[in-house]
C-alpha cells in the first residue's frame, strides 16, 4: 500500500496540488510508518512533503511533522542529523504560520545538530542558516538576517549543483532583502549574480529542468525589479526570458505562466500598450480557470488589473463586471478587512466616479479608507492614496470645504512617507490647487 500510494506522490507539482494529493499524502505517511526505518521515514517524508510544503498546504503538513518529530526524537535520538532535518520541516511550517518564536527554537536546534554532526561548513548548516535568515527577515530583525544570508551564501556556493541550489535561493532572498529596504541596484547586482551561477550549472546540464525553473524564476523577480525600478525595456526582456523558459520547462498552461503573463501585461500597460496588456490578462486568466484556479488571490489580482485596462479603452461595464468579481474573490479567500479588499474597492469607487455614480462611489471609498486604516495605521501611504480619491469625489459633488480637509490629510501623509517630489505627493497637490482654482472662478462669478 505504500508503494502504490507513494508512487501517485511522484513528480508532483507544487503549483498543481489537489485535494485528491493531499489524500494520498495522509495515506502513504500512514503506510511508511509501518514498513520503513526511521531514517528512511524522515528521508522519504522530507521529499515527499516538498510539493505540499511550496504549495502552503499547512494544515495537512503540521500534524503529520509534529507527529514525525516525536518518532525521531524517540527512535533516532534528539541530536541526531535526521531529527534535525525534521526540526527544520517543522520550523518552516511555523514560520509560514507567523509562529516566528517556535520557528526560531527550532531551526536553531536544527543549526546546532547540523553544526555538531555535519560540521559548520557543510550543505545542510548552509541551508539551515539560511532559513534562519529569512525568519529574522520576517521577524523584522533585518541586521540579523543578513549576517545569517551571508554565512550561508558562503558555504551554499561552494557544494553549488541543481540537486542543491541553495545559494541561488539565498541571493534571491538576499536580493528581496535589499528591494524591501529601497536599495534596488544592489538587489539588481544580487538577482544578476544568481542567474550567473544559474548559468554556471546550465553549462553542464543545459535541459535540467530543476535549473530552468530557478532560471526563470529569478528572470521574473528580476523582472519585476527593473519594472518597479522604471526600466521597462529590460523589465520587458526578462519577462520574455522567463516565459519562454517557463513554457519549456512547464508547457503552455501552468500557474507560473499565468503570472509572468500577468507581470508583462502589467508592463504593456503601464505603458498605454492596452491592447497588449488585454490580450495577455486573457490568456493569464484562462490558464487559470482552466487548471481550477479560479478561487485564489492571484486570480482575483488578474481580474483586477484587467478590469483596469478596460477603464483606458472606455469599456465601463466591463470594468465593473471584472471588478466586482475581483471584489468577491478577495473577500472570500482573504477575508472583507483584507488591504487588498481595499484596493479593489478604492478601483470600484473611482469607476463609479467617472460615471458620474456618486452615492455609489462614496461607501465604497469610505470602507476602503477604513480597511487601510485599521489594518495598515492611520498614516500609511494607502491611506493618503484613498483621501485623495475621496476628496476628489466631493469636489465631483460640489462639497468643496469636505475635498480640501481631505486633500490636505492627503498631502501630509504622502509628504511624510515619500516627500513633497514624489510623483504622488505633486498629484495631491495640483488636485488640491486645481480645487481652489476652480473655486476662485466660481466667486469671481
Amino acid at each position: 500500500m505504500f508503494e502504490r500510494y507513494g508512487q501517485k506522490l511522484r513528480d508532483l507539482d507544487p503549483e498543481l496540488v489537489t485535494l485528491e494529493d493531499e489524500i494520498f499524502l495522509k495515506e502513504a505517511f500512514r503506510h511508511a510508518k509501518e514498513v520503513l526505518e526511521p531514517e528512511e521515514l524522515v528521508s522519504w517524508f522530507k521529499t515527499a512533503a516538498e510539493p505540499f510544503y511550496r504549495s502552503a498546504t499547512w494544515e495537512v503538513l503540521l500534524p503529520m511533522y509534529e507527529e514525525l518529530l516525536d518518532t525521531a526524537e524517540r527512535e533516532l535520538g534528539p541530536e541526531d542529523p535526521g531529527t534535525a532535518v525534521v526540526l527544520n520541516g517543522l520550523a518552516g511550517i511555523y514560520r509560514y504560520m507567523g509562529k516566528h518564536n517556535e520557528a526560531l527554537k527550532l531551526f536553531s536546534r536544527a543549526l546546532s545538530i547540523h553544526e555538531k554532526a555535519s560540521g559548520p561548513e557543510q550543505p545542510e548548516t548552509g541551508d539551515t542558516l539560511s532559513e534562519l535568515g529569512i525568519l529574522y527577515y520576517v521577524m523584522d530583525r533585518q541586521e540579523e538576517a543578513f549576517l545569517y544570508y551571508n554565512r550561508a551564501l558562503e558555504i551554499q556556493e561552494k557544494f553549488l549543483s541543481p540537486e542543491n541550489p541553495g545559494a541561488v535561493r539565498t541571493l534571491n532572498r538576499m536580493a528581496f532583502y535589499y528591494k524591501g529596504i529601497e536599495k534596488p541596484e544592489k538587489a539588481k547586482e544580487l538577482f544578476t549574480r544568481a542567474l550567473g551561477l544559474l548559468e554556471k550549472l546550465a553549462e553542464n546540464e543545459p535541459e535540467n529542468k530543476k535549473v530552468l525553473a530557478y532560471t526563470a524564476g529569478t528572470l521574473n523577480n528580476l523582472g519585476v525589479l527593473l519594472s518597479e525600478m522604471g526600466k521597462l525595456e529590460e523589465a520587458e526582456e526578462r519577462y520574455g526570458q522567463a516565459l519562454k523558459l517557463q513554457e519549456k520547462v512547464y508547457g503552455k498552461e501552468h500557474p507560473q505562466i499565468a503570472q509572468t503573463l500577468n507581470n508583462l501585461a502589467l508592463l504593456y500597460f503601464q505603458t498605454t500598450r492596452y491592447e497588449k496588456a488585454l490580450i495577455l490578462y486573457t490568456r493569464s486568466l484562462e490558464i487559470m480557470e482552466k487548471l481550477g484556479k479560479t478561487e485564489h488571490a492571484g486570480f482575483a489580482t488578474t481580474l483586477n488589473n484587467l478590469a483596469g485596462v478596460y477603464v483606458q479603452k472606455g469599456r465601463h461595464e466591463k470594468a465593473l463586471e471584472f471588478y466586482t468579481r475581483a471584489l468577491e474573490i478577495r473577500e472570500r479567500v482573504l477575508g472583507p478587512d483584507n488591504p487588498e479588499v481595499a484596493k479593489t474597492l478604492n478601483n470600484l469607487g473611482e469607476l463609479h466616479r467617472i460615471l458620474g455614480q456618486h452615492k455609489k462611489a462614496l461607501p465604497l471609498y469610505t470602507r476602503a479608507l477604513k480597511i487601510y486604516e485599521n489594518t495598515l495605521g492611520p498614516t500609511h501611504p494607502d491611506v493618503g492614496t484613498t483621501l485623495n480619491n475621496l476628496a476628489g469625489l466631493h469636489e465631483s459633488m460640489a462639497e468643496y470645504e469636505t475635498a480640501i480637509d481631505l486633500y490636505e490629510k492627503a498631502l501630509d501623509i504622502i509628504e511624510k512617507e515619500y516627500g513633497p517630489d514624489h510623483p504622488y505627493f505633486k498629484i495631491t497637490r495640483n488636485n488640491l490647487l486645481g480645487l481652489y482654482e476652480k473655486m476662485e472662478r466660481s466667486w469671481r462669478k
